[in-house]
């Protein structure tokens, strides 16, 4: 799927659903990847819409289709299919809530937006999509944008715990706290928002030259959003060597160099996870030459 829109071989497409149907029995979500990237194609390929429509057997793979073809701006065809498959039901259901068409999707506080626009950008190739991701970032306040990239770099590191194996996972419970979740859930989700944003878009860009760009110039264009992007990366930098310092001397200190090494370092490690400035977590490093 990742690789379509550079040949827009209808293999790919068959590759990809027919995957889809041997993971349907394990399906939790909807695969909002997938529906963007459905999306896209049958809203810019009539033709291959209709091939694809027209040869499915699984009924999970059509109500899949339903959606994406209400994500396409395709409310008509969308209810032609679902009625001609028994799919009324689901198709009313998505008029009801006024589901959003791809254009219609900028991503704020609801994760899976991301997910939507980067499986459009897999069937196109239009970097507008991912841009419209990153916008988050551009509406973001400072602290906002700061935890949203600190989230993302550990997102990127050690998964959706947020957190190295062995240390406490507190990253998560933190922002909570700080963005008052208990009470209104919108100011946590944008932040995980914009990390899950960072994290997929990073992992992405490595094999990807148009996502790679358009991260790249998105930062480097707006000197607000590269000043926050620069003191967030070197202060996950000096994390990342705290935790390796903390990680050498946890179980094998032989004196008290060692011991205050450890201390130190543990210390950094938990400001920044406890979401300190760098500033703040960088003191501790300042601290281990000093008697």
């Amino acid at each position: 799927m990742a690789s379509y829109y550079r040949a827009k071989s209808p293999a790919c497409v068959d590759d990809t659903r027919a995957q889809l149907r041997q993971m349907a029995a394990n399906r939790q979500a909807e695969p909002n990847t997938i529906i963007g990237f459905l999306a896209e194609l049958f809203r810019n390929s009539p033709q291959e819409r209709e091939r694809v429509l027209s040869a499915e057997p699984s009924n999970y793979m059509k109500s899949v289709d339903v959606i994406s073809l209400y994500r396409a701006g395709l409310p008509v065809e969308a209810q032609k299919f679902a009625a001609a498959n028994n799919l009324s039901g689901l198709s009313d259901k998505l008029r009801a809530v006024r589901i959003a068409p791809l254009d219609a999707v900028k991503p704020s506080s609801i994760p899976s937006d991301n997910d939507l626009l980067i499986g459009a950008y897999m069937g196109s190739g239009d970097t507008t999509l991912i841009r419209r991701i990153l916008d988050n970032y551009a509406t973001a306040d400072d602290a906002m944008a700061n935890d949203g990239l600190r989230v993302g770099f550990m997102m990127s590191k050690f998964g959706p715990g947020l957190a190295p194996k062995g240390r406490d996972s507190v990253m998560a419970k933190v922002l909570c706290e700080k963005y008052d979740c208990k009470v209104d859930q919108t100011k946590f989700l944008r932040v995980m928002t914009l990390g899950m944003a960072m994290w997929s878009l990073q992992s992405l860009s490595a094999q990807d030259d148009g996502i790679k760009k358009t991260l790249s110039d998105f930062f480097s264009r707006d000197a607000r959003l590269k000043n926050l992007f620069a003191a967030e990366q070197a202060a996950f930098g000096n994390y990342m060597t705290a935790i390796i310092l903390v990680s050498t001397f946890q179980k094998d200190r032989t004196g008290a160099d060692q011991d205050r090494t450890y201390e130190l370092m543990n210390k950094s490690a938990s400001i920044y996870e406890n979401l300190g400035s760098g500033k703040e977590a960088f003191e501790p490093f300042q601290n281990l030459n000093k008697k």
